[in-house]
């Protein structure tokens, strides 16, 4: 009875093999077959595909820091000289409503400084800021509400290689006297002179070269006479003979002509910089102090190695478990995969930045698979079969459906992040369709061109037959394959054995879950998780209120000795670049690189922090500058007219804050190191609205899950009771967490597409 049943099963498995074998016949072996049958056809295909990738590579896409993307932002800043609260109520109040009533506009958010004001209006998503902006400014102007001593610049930012700017800057340069001699006036004046003549060096690559003036003119409304007031300062530090020095300086911007190659563009600029710093007297020299050039060629070079090591390991590992010529096939397809993604990247319209770099990188690991199968196949019916075309249509047969839904719900998977909202997914649009496009040029690649490689390395008449197969790993992947199968071959006579390995299974799989939602509860949460290491810090200072720009300089001199003295030879250069006011002073300082430091960069902040306890003149604020957006901070704002009540409710929510500790989800506590109230003697207004904040930092990076947890116990403190005994409505404390809150909006869109993306790789693995 058991030899009829075995019987009758082995006649089912026979019968659907032939029904199997007439239903797919014509599908993808027919497919395959069609170029194995073509060799020459298949080969210039080929090497069309692998030269273009290489043209793309090498020559036709440029490079660039990261992608150009469309900023919804409208930035409208200048001086009026008088007092802040004329500012807010003569200037910033007014333009404020009127921008929130355009069409298109989402936020508009305000300050207001002795003789100085800044606003920037986000848009919504989709509105094209340049337009939008051109009709806020006509808007604006014809209004009778703004004075006309009021100076107004309307700029829409561009995300340059400083950070966001009301310019296009693509290279920065630093200059100054390198004796220390200079005032900043008469260093604006030299920096204006060398811009003419590096201008004329009319650079093929450059479209403009300009100062950043520290100085703005304005027009006083109590006298009617022009004033000239610097609005900002800058310093540039670099490491000379074994020692941290900083300078005086002024920023000189670089902006690249349309559809520049970075690494040209820093190539040719530093040449002509050299050339006029040999023509320039009296001390005076620029250096270049921010390019996306070095990152590129130092992604450039990682690409490289985690291409070659990877090439290297599937050459061995493949050697080891399947055959050297199919290792060789191996390693000549994942090539042709990454040829032929660089060349659809070129048609598609990117560039080689830092996120299609990093986009590739993470693609190495998985455009393996399709290509490790379909050779694995062929070498598993070369040993059956004597003729090479019969063992390409049986290989394609067996493993081409199989094939199609691993590599399409590995596709799936990376689909929601084409979705992701805002800025931010404009920023990493590029990682999905990147290694969404990977995967299925690696597919076709499986089926097209590894027949071709085949036929002529590894389906020769001598390596064909059992006989002609010598596999180093072979016994001991029959052993492990023993091992796995031994349960269920154990089982398959016993409807008892069946039952204990299946629930055993089931065992297992619900203990691996448990296990990972146990482990997942202990790890912290962060949209953007900070490096172990990295090669830039920020070092922030917020000056005191009632600083002006003669005294905020003088503070962030100190600051600056204290950072060159704690670096040491780890300092590399350091820069405001020009941004530095009386209100705060953002350093980026670049270190050398990880790779020849003995100390990370954490233990440098770590490092910093303690030797910037009881500076006087500023809080001082250090961080790790990441491939994603700073951090934010924990920001509480308070929407009232009533500025004394909100200053009362403020201070006592600092004071509620101040080291603080906050306890995760998993139990483990973070503390909050810095709480900060806004500064008096500035005015801010969102949306039309007079606002006071509270800000607060923490000692740890899952700022994501901090955020929320101390959310939460402030609004357990602070209820809505306690709120209103301060003369102020509940509704009017408001959490905004800036980028942050965006971060987690722009992410919400994967938790609707998470769903529906299970269900379609279900539908797609059932219809298998």
């Amino acid at each position: 009875m058991v030899k009829s049943k075995v019987k009758t099963e082995q006649k089912k498995q026979k019968t659907n093999e032939v029904k199997f074998t007439k239903k797919d016949a014509k599908l993808l072996p027919k497919f395959t077959l069609f170029f194995f049958n073509r060799p020459r056809l298949t080969a210039i295909l080929w090497l069309a595909v692998l030269l273009f990738g290489i043209a793309s590579y090498t020559t036709l896409l440029k490079r660039e820091g990261f992608p150009s993307i469309n900023l919804p932002i409208a930035s409208i800043s200048g001086t009026y000289i008088v007092e802040p609260s004329q500012v807010d109520s003569q200037v910033v109040k007014p333009i404020s409503e009127i921008a929130k009533k355009e069409p298109g506009v989402k936020t508009v958010q305000g300050q207001s400084f002795s003789n100085s004001f800044n606003i920037i209006v986000q848009y919504e998503e989709g509105t094209n800021a340049d337009e939008a902006t051109a009709n806020l400014e006509k808007s604006i102007k014809s209004s009778a509400n703004i004075p006309p001593e009021a100076n107004l610049s309307f700029a829409v930012p561009q995300f340059g290689v400083t950070g966001g700017s009301s310019q296009q800057i693509d290279m920065a340069l630093s200059f100054y006297n390198e004796n220390g001699q200079a005032d900043t006036k008469l260093l604006t004046e030299k920096a204006e002179q060398y811009a003419k003549e590096l201008k004329a060096k009319n650079l093929s690559l450059v479209k403009d070269v300009t100062v950043q003036s520290p100085f703005e003119e304005a027009r006083n409304p109590l006298t009617g006479q022009t004033q000239t007031v610097q609005q900002t300062f800058d310093r540039f530090g670099e490491r000379q003979a074994d020692q941290n020095k900083f300078f005086n300086s002024v920023i000189i911007a670089i902006a690249g002509n349309d559809g520049f190659d970075v690494i040209k563009l820093d190539e040719q600029v530093r040449q002509a910089v050299s050339e006029v710093n040999a023509e320039t007297k009296d001390g005076y020299q620029a250096t270049i102090s921010a390019s996306f050039a070095p990152s590129i060629q130092n992604n450039i070079s990682e690409l490289q190695k985690v291409l070659l090591e990877g090439l290297l390991a599937v050459l061995i590992v493949g050697s080891l478990v399947i055959a050297v010529r199919a290792s060789l096939i191996t390693v000549v397809s994942m090539i042709t995969v990454l040829g032929a993604t660089l060349a659809l990247l070129f048609l598609l319209g990117f560039t080689l930045n830092v996120i299609t770099l990093f986009a590739i990188i993470l693609s190495l690991s998985l455009i393996v698979d399709d290509t490790i199968i379909m050779v694995e196949a062929i070498d598993a019916q070369r040993r059956r079969q004597k003729d090479a075309k019969k063992a390409v249509e049986e290989a394609t047969r067996k493993v081409s459906r199989a094939m199609i839904a691993a590599t399409l719900t590995a596709a799936l998977s990376f689909a929601p992040l084409v979705f992701v909202g805002g800025i931010l997914g404009n920023f990493i649009r590029a990682i999905p369709i990147t290694i969404i496009s990977a995967l299925l040029i690696s597919l076709l690649v499986a089926l097209v061109f590894i027949p071709l490689f085949a036929k002529f390395i590894l389906l020769g008449k001598k390596q064909m037959g059992e006989e002609n197969v010598h596999e180093i790993g072979a016994s001991i992947e029959a052993k492990i394959a023993k091992f796995i199968s031994s349960p269920m071959l154990w089982a398959r006579k016993s409807m008892k054995r069946r039952l204990l390995v299946g629930l055993t299974a089931v065992f297992i799989g619900t203990s691996f879950i448990v296990a990972a939602g146990f482990i997942g509860r202990n790890v912290i949460f962060n949209i953007f998780p900070p490096s172990k290491d990295a090669d830039s810090l920020q070092v922030t200072l917020t000056f005191a209120p009632g600083t002006d720009i003669t005294q905020a300089q003088v503070v962030a001199d100190k600051a600056n000795k204290i950072v060159g003295d704690t670096l040491g030879s780890n300092f590399d250069t350091a820069s405001y670049y020009g941004v530095a006011d009386n209100q705060s002073a953002p350093l980026s300082v670049n270190l050398i690189s990880y790779s020849k430091r003995d100390e990370t960069s954490k233990q440098l902040i770590g490092q910093l922090e303690n030797n910037f306890k009881g500076f006087s003149g500023a809080q001082v604020a250090v961080r790790q500058v990441d491939a994603g957006p700073p951090a934010s901070p924990f920001t509480v704002r308070i929407d009232s007219e009533n500025r004394e009540q909100s200053f009362k409710l403020a201070n006592d929510i600092a004071n509620f804050l101040k080291d603080r500790e906050i306890t995760r989800p998993s139990g483990e506590k973070a503390q909050i190191t810095e709480v900060s109230v806004s500064n008096p003697g500035s005015f801010a207004r969102k949306d039309g609205a007079l606002n006071v904040s509270v800000t607060a930092s923490f000692n740890a990076d899952d700022t994501t899950t901090l955020v929320t947890v101390t959310q939460a116990e402030v609004e357990k403190e602070f209820t809505p009771e306690k709120i209103r005994s301060y003369g102020l409505e509940p509704d009017s404390v408001v959490f905004d967490f800036g980028q942050e809150s965006e971060n987690q909006d722009s992410f919400a869109t994967l938790a609707i597409a998470f769903p529906a993306l299970l269900a379609v790789i279900y539908v797609l693995l059932a219809s298998q």
